[in-house]
Parts: structure tokens; C-alpha cells; sequence
């Protein structure tokens, strides 16, 4: 068994859920998908999972986010399914298995959280008609700036301290980081419920302006394909060019850091997470 082991990444968002692991060619592979949804939501993409009497789908599709938190915890076994099968298939897999959770969720039940999923030994289920089943040989729970610690460490100055910013689309995790001489530590870590849902608000209310209503997943969608336009009764919306006029919601942003953390301008700081590109060109002003 231990030649065939998998080591197997979980990055969990509040609204999306990302894998990566390594194929049998050593390269990375990875998946993404949106958060559980039920049967009956429409989707534009899916795969089915069965576990344990509960079908559910996972994938791309015009739903709310509000249920996000509760869904992405609760059904983490169609979390782990979806996520095996994606990489590796169906079939029986041994997985190492780490897990990144949003720091506000990793504050609270991190010891909680590792415990379930230790508990779960075999995930048996079935995706998209074919069987699947989980042997969870070893599982690591962490805070997402811990992993983005590990990828950054070439790029962060010894000399001075570092934030690293990660704006998700709820929430934005934020890590203090220092060097002690040996190595980069954590000093400090907090939250803030401003990120990129806020910014995509703005652009909302402003496409309603003109004419047309559109939901967050849409706006989400649309910058994540080749034309981020969006037609108005005004004509065409180009939500990257737009992007300077969430400006405020930015500098709100910032303003919560400097409270949990002081003054950001004493540190460093990085900007990682999927909003970190448009909080960037935001503050830029470059559409």
C-alpha cells in the first residue's frame, strides 16, 4: 500500500473548493469547482455524488452564495469524493490528505474539524455512476496562510515583516509574518469580511443602473472568460475597466487590516487569493 499512497491538497473556500495533487508522471494536477449544491439547482456543469444515502452536485451554476459556509463543512465527504475522483478516478486510492481552511474557520474548529476527518477512515460512494472509495491514511488540517507561506518564502524579506493579504470571495485572510532568525513564523493572523464579493456589489448596483440585473455568480463567471462584458441597456460593460470604481470598498479593506494589524505601511505585504488581481488593479487604476 505504501508505494500506491497519494498525497492529495483541499484548499476549502467559503465558496469554492480547489485540489491539487500529483499524478503517477510526477507532474501537479489540479480541479476546481464551486461549492456543494442541491439536485435540484440548475447547473451549467456538474458531476454527481453519492454518499451515504445523499446525492448531491458539485460544479458550476447560478445559485446564492449564503449557504456556502454550512454546505462546504457539512458534506465534506462529497467534498473528498469529488476531489480523488477528479485527479485520480475511480476505483480504491490511499490519500495523504491536507486540508486549507479559511483562518476564521481554522481559529475556531481546526481540532474539531481534523478529528472528523480522521474519523471517516473509508469514504465509500459513487461519482458520476462509477464507484469510488477513500482510504484516508493520514490527514493535516491548516490555515490557508500556511500554505501560501510555504510557496512564498523565496520572495518575502528577512528583514522586515510581511502581510499576506488572501482575498477570497467572502472573506480575506490575513497572516503577519516574521523572520526569527531560523525561519518565517506566523505572529500574527485575523479576518476580514470585506473581499471580493463587496467589489463585485458595486459593479452589480452599477450594471442595475443600467438596466439590467445580474447576480454575483454572474459577474464572477463573466471575469473568468474571455470578454468580461456584460450588455446594459447603455451598452457594453466592461467589468475590468469598471474595477477602479470599487476603489472604496479597497481602501475599507485596508482600513480593517490597519486595525487588527497597525499601520500597513510598516509592513510588506502580498496579495495572494483569487481577488487579489482585481483588488490590484482596483488600487492601480488600470482597467
Amino acid at each position: 500500500m505504501a508505494n500506491n499512497v497519494k498525497n492529495l491538497g483541499l484548499d476549502m473556500e467559503n465558496s469554492t473548493i480547489c485540489v491539487a495533487g500529483i499524478n503517477d508522471k510526477g507532474e501537479i494536477i489540479k480541479a476546481y469547482t464551486n461549492s456543494v449544491y442541491s439536485m435540484d439547482t440548475t447547473l451549467i456543469s456538474r458531476d454527481i455524488i453519492e454518499c451515504k444515502g445523499v446525492k448531491l452536485a458539485l460544479g458550476v451554476g447560478q445559485t446564492t452564495l449564503s449557504n456556502v459556509d454550512k454546505t462546504n463543512r457539512e458534506y465534506i465527504e462529497h467534498q473528498i469524493l469529488w476531489a480523488v475522483n477528479k485527479l485520480y478516478g475511480s476505483g480504491a486510492h490511499y490519500i495523504n490528505l491536507g486540508v486549507g481552511l479559511p483562518i476564521s474557520i481554522y481559529k475556531a474548529k481546526k481540532e474539531e474539524f481534523a478529528e472528523k476527518l480522521k474519523g471517516f477512515g473509508t469514504i465509500e460512494g459513487v461519482v458520476n455512476g462509477k464507484e469510488i472509495y477513500v482510504n484516508l491514511v493520514n490527514v493535516k488540517v491548516q490555515a490557508e496562510g500556511y500554505a501560501a507561506l510555504r510557496v512564498l518564502t523565496n520572495y518575502i524579506d528577512k528583514d522586515n515583516t510581511t502581510l499576506i493579504i488572501d482575498i477570497g470571495m467572502k472573506t480575506t485572510d490575513v497572516i503577519l509574518v516574521e523572520w526569527n532568525g531560523k525561519q518565517f513564523v506566523i505572529s500574527n493572523y485575523g479576518t476580514t469580511n470585506i473581499a471580493l464579493y463587496n467589489m463585485y456589489k458595486v459593479l452589480q448596483d452599477q450594471i442595475a443602473n443600467e438596466g439590467v440585473e445580474v447576480t454575483i455568480e454572474q459577474i464572477d463567471k463573466k471575469f473568468q472568460s474571455n470578454k468580461p462584458v456584460i450588455r446594459t441597456e447603455k451598452g457594453e460593460f466592461n467589468l475590468n475597466e469598471h474595477l477602479i470604481d470599487t476603489l472604496p470598498v479597497c481602501r475599507d479593506m485596508m482600513k480593517d487590516i490597519e486595525n487588527k494589524f497597525g499601520k500597513t505601511i510598516l509592513h510588506d505585504k502580498i496579495f495572494v487569493g483569487g481577488g487579489s488581481e482585481k483588488f490590484l488593479t482596483a488600487v492601480g487604476g488600470k482597467g
